[in-house]
Formats: structure tokens, sequence, C-alpha cells
């Protein structure tokens, strides 16, 4: 009985490997990449977390992030300009409260990315770099915004 259970936990953990294994395989995660490859260039919104769902940016409707090297964000969050501070600290980095600007946007999807990406950018816990885009995290490790460095 005692040899039974071992080879249902050794099967086990050597699935649960394998599993992990190919999760990693899947991205390459490069969280060896350091702060000032992102600090001081701009970054595209690739997607934002909405809900249960996600936003992909649109030809009108544009998200961008530039993270200085004093500790402030700014950009455009698909309408209005908006800036704010940032901590950064190995994996970890939080935004401050954000000022934004208050133009009418006609465009109904411009203020859906507007509304989500300015919401999901003041719960970002943490940042990594994954096959060259940089993806922020909630607290709870949730991607809520991908970005890249390459221009649309």
């Amino acid at each position: 009985m005692h040899r039974a259970k071992h080879a249902i936990v050794s099967s086990v953990a050597l699935a649960s490997s394998l599993l992990l294994a190919a999760c990693s395989a899947t991205s390459t995660s490069t969280m060896n990449t350091p702060w000032s490859d992102v600090a001081g260039q701009e970054w595209h919104l690739v997607q934002v977390k909405d809900g249960n769902g996600t936003l992909s940016p649109t030809e009108t409707a544009m998200a961008t992030a530039t993270f200085s090297a004093d500790g402030m964000v700014s950009g455009n969050a698909g309408c209005n300009q908006y800036s704010g501070g940032y901590e950064q600290s190995g994996a970890s980095l939080g935004v401050a409260q954000l000022a934004m600007t208050r133009k009418f946007c006609i465009a109904e999807e411009a203020m859906r990315i507007e509304s989500a990406f300015s919401g999901a950018l003041v719960l970002v816990n943490s940042w990594d770099m994954v096959d060259g885009n940089l993806v922020l995290k909630d607290s709870a490790g949730n991607v809520v915004i991908e970005l890249t460095s390459t221009a649309p």
C-alpha cells in the first residue's frame, strides 16, 4: 500500500513538473531585464484587462506609457493625456494616482480603452518582460496591461 501511494505521488509530481515546464516554454520571461531598459522609451498598448475580458487598441484608440527615470509615468490613455508618479524596485512596480486631461472623446472605443487603461494602471503591483513585451500585473499576479516598444 505504501509503495502504491509513493508511486502515485511520484507520478503526480512528475506530471506537475512537465506541465510547468510546458507552460514556461510557451513564453519567454526575462525578469533579468534591467528597469533601465524599460524606462525612457514609449510603450504601446497590446491589451488591457477590462473586467473579465481584454481590450486591444484600435486605430482611433491607442494608449501609451513612458516611464521616465525620475519616477514619472505619462502618455495617452486612449483619448486623454495622463501623468503620475511610480515606484519601482526589482520586480515590484506601483503607479500613483494619475492626473488626466479632460478632452471630450467622440469615439466610444477610445473611452472604453481609456477607462480600462487608467483603471488598470493604478492596480499595477509588478512588472515582467515576456517575449519582448512589458507585462504589468496586479497584486494577485494577473496580467492587467501588456505593452510593446514597437510603434503600431
